[in-house]
């Protein structure tokens, strides 16, 4: 049976759309991904902030235009689970990388995971991450262990530079922050201590080593994957000190404006290298806001809930990519899709094989992006915390599991007597419970629970600083583990006598 279900599994996967493959003596793409920090849906002029939030986009706004538009990116609930997912294309939940990193906790992705840097360089990509890693602080879980080429950044999010200025802390007992670089095959070095005096000066750092990257390898026969992992606008707001004051409207609205130009140089140096045309560019934000310091946060637009909630407010960022020739430019898709959904899309795009010996949960979204089709590859996503799964998305509506509460300040969990149902579309603030006269869509959902509870049994979890996947439960409201295990083996059962019926003459009606 488990043999079964693993071919069946594996099958899906297979269905489940692989792009176009380059022609032949095509040359891959470049690789450009720009990733923001706690950057919430609505504080880009193009998803309705801009100059209204008091700090115009126009870098970004014109980006937006050049390429698509996607208004239904859902992310993970938090930082490091978010990036673990663009890392591996596989749900945090399966890789122990589920909740945000701290020092001192045991973490860091597995090196027993398959990083997209992996995969695009075994492919023959160069690769290099400038700014924030979040997935490791350890040797053998720096970017430089897992397919990334080079690497200068800071492995925790960036509030971790006010450490140093907190009543009480005491070096003997707790690390000083460090800002790090490294290169592949050898150890990863500290470079100097990570505090508010260099805080300002950060994101202009990560501009400068990603423009000599870019000038350093434009001309050369290998494409290249650069991973400009932005410190902005993750607190403490602190801008450089040429837009501190520049926007008028307080230091977030000076950090935007300075997130604004910096991607606008990574643009730029493209164009100024002669490798414009030649690059896919990808620009996203890995969760929506935190609310540490409330009310000054990013904005979600028409959506609620902050960072760790299952509400549209935290778990949709923008994203928005642009290949010229290959993407049509000024195009807008509200089709769900995901963080996980970048690996397969990318590996395909770069003409690259993704791992078949695990689950990848990304689906590709290869024919949406270059418009061969204008539906997504997949109908919703699992949205969870730790081991704990709080809501379901399927198209446009959401089964919350949980009971999450989308206050800035109060982020709590309730049991529940019964699910809660919203119309995301219709109600995108998820005020209106619709349950009562909804009920049907737990068939769907619970559908997709179970595949991926099915797809669990067979490989593992991997647990925080584990090395690979071992026996491990996830929670599930509504139904303990026992009756989980007696479900699923009632859904083994039934599959078994189908499997009979379908293969002996007197066995069908």
């Amino acid at each position: 049976m488990r043999r079964s279900v693993t071919l069946v599994l594996a099958a899906a996967a297979a269905c489940l759309g692989v792009g176009v493959p380059l022609s032949a003596g095509a040359r891959p793409p470049n690789i450009v991904l720009m990733l923001s920090d706690n950057l919430g849906f609505g504080e880009l002029g193009a998803y309705g902030g801009g100059a209204l939030r008091g700090a115009p986009t126009p870098r970004l706004d014109a980006f937006a235009a050049q390429g698509l538009r996607f208004t239904n990116f859902n992310v993970e609930v938090e930082c490091t689970p978010s990036r673990s997912a663009l890392m591996t294309g596989r749900m945090p939940v399966r890789s122990g990388t589920w909740r945000a990193a701290s020092p001192g906790i045991p973490g860091g992705l597995s090196p027993w995971e398959v990083t997209i840097a992996e995969t695009l360089s075994r492919a023959g990509y160069a690769t290099a991450i400038f700014g924030k890693w979040h997935l490791g602080d350890s040797q053998g879980r720096f970017p430089t262990d897992q397919g990334f080429d080079r690497w200068w950044g800071f492995p925790f999010s960036t509030n971790v530079a006010s450490n140093t200025t907190q009543v009480g802390f005491d070096p003997a007992v707790a690390e000083v922050p460090h800002l790090l670089e490294g290169v592949r095959g050898e150890p990863v070095q500290p470079v100097e201590p990570y505090t508010l005096e260099n805080r300002p000066l950060i994101d202009e750092r990560i501009a400068q080593q990603s423009i000599a990257w870019i000038r350093e390898h434009a001309g050369k026969d290998r494409p290249f994957f650069l991973f400009v992992s932005w410190s902005l606008v993750h607190h403490p707001y602190l801008p450089h000190p040429d837009f501190a004051g520049k926007s008028g409207n307080g230091a977030f609205s000076d950090v935007m404006v300075e997130h604004d130009h910096r991607t606008g140089q990574i643009l730029d140096a493209l164009d100024e290298a002669g490798i414009g045309e030649d690059t896919l560019v990808l620009y996203a934000s890995d969760n929506g806001p935190d609310s540490a310091h409330y009310p000054v946060v990013s904005n979600s637009g028409p959506y609620r809930g902050y960072l760790g909630s299952a509400y549209e407010g935290s778990i949709r960022t923008p994203l928005m990519v642009r290949w010229p020739g290959k993407v049509a430019a000024g195009g807008t898709t509200n089709e769900i899709v995901a963080m996980v959904d970048l690996f397969p899309t990318l590996a395909s795009l770069a003409g690259a094989e993704v791992p078949d010996d695990r689950v990848i949960d990304g689906r590709d979204q290869t024919p949406l992006l270059t418009g061969r089709t204008e539906h997504s590859a997949r109908e919703g996503v699992l949205i969870f915390s730790g081991r704990t799964l709080l809501a379901v998305k399927w198209r446009r509506f959401k089964v919350f599991f949980t009971g999450d509460d989308p206050a800035p300040r109060d982020r709590s969990w309730r049991r529940l007597w019964a699910p809660l149902v919203y119309n995301v579309e219709q109600d995108p603030r998820e005020e209106v419970e619709i349950t009562i006269d909804n009920l049907w869509l737990l068939q769907p959902t619970v559908r997709m629970i179970y595949e991926f509870l099915f797809s669990v049994e067979q490989e593992g979890l991997i647990l925080p600083g584990g090395d690979e996947p071992e026996d491990a439960k996830v929670e599930i409201p509504f139904q303990s583990p026992d009756e989980i295990e007696r479900s699923m083996s009632a859904i083994r059962w039934r599959v078994m006598k189908q499997k009979v019926r379908d293969a002996l003459p007197f066995g069908r009606d």
